[in-house]
């Protein structure tokens, strides 16, 4: 079962989105958090490289060459979600070493000025097929996950479908 990046970001902060995600569940396009997020994406870092890259089951926010290493970098308008942009450019620098691409990642924040590296060691790697393996549980389940209300769901795309 092929698994989307998208759906392991969404994995770590709500199994519940992850599930919609799988499903083609589509979020409230006009939610205001979603609208900043693809602002940053579309005018932070024009300069550096290519723009969403797409791939099966992924696109990729940028990819460049600096001194013969393939870049990939992940836009993020905060930190907050450090560990799934992690998993989430861990599963790109993963899936283009299968292509025999080898990468270095960076999560980019533009409005806290951060760039943060990622490396896809052996670590990370046992790391991330491991967390795959949870995601292809609970996305093979007819139903999604229970809600269970957190902080980060009143900016949610789906907060309407969980709590309506």
């Amino acid at each position: 079962m092929k698994i989307g990046a998208s759906t392991v970001l969404s994995f770590v902060s709500c199994k519940r989105e992850a599930w919609f995600m799988h499903h083609g569940i589509i979020p409230d396009q006009t939610n205001p958090f979603i609208e900043l997020g693809k602002f940053i994406h579309e005018s932070a870092y024009e300069r550096l490289g290519e723009k969403s890259v797409e791939l099966p089951g992924m696109k990729i926010d940028m990819i460049w060459q600096e001194d013969g290493m393939t870049i990939v970098g992940e836009i993020k308008k905060s930190s907050r979600s450090f560990k799934g942009a992690r998993m989430q450019l861990l599963y790109y620098m993963y899936t283009l070493k299968q292509l025999g691409i080898d990468s270095k990642g960076y999560i980019m924040i533009p409005r806290e000025k951060r760039r943060i590296e990622v490396i896809l060691d052996e670590e990370a790697e046992n790391e991330l097929e491991q967390l795959l393996q949870e995601v292809r549980e609970i996305v093979s389940t007819e139903k999604p996950p229970e809600e269970k209300w957190k902080s980060i769901c009143s900016k949610c795309g789906y907060v309407e479908l969980c709590w309506a």
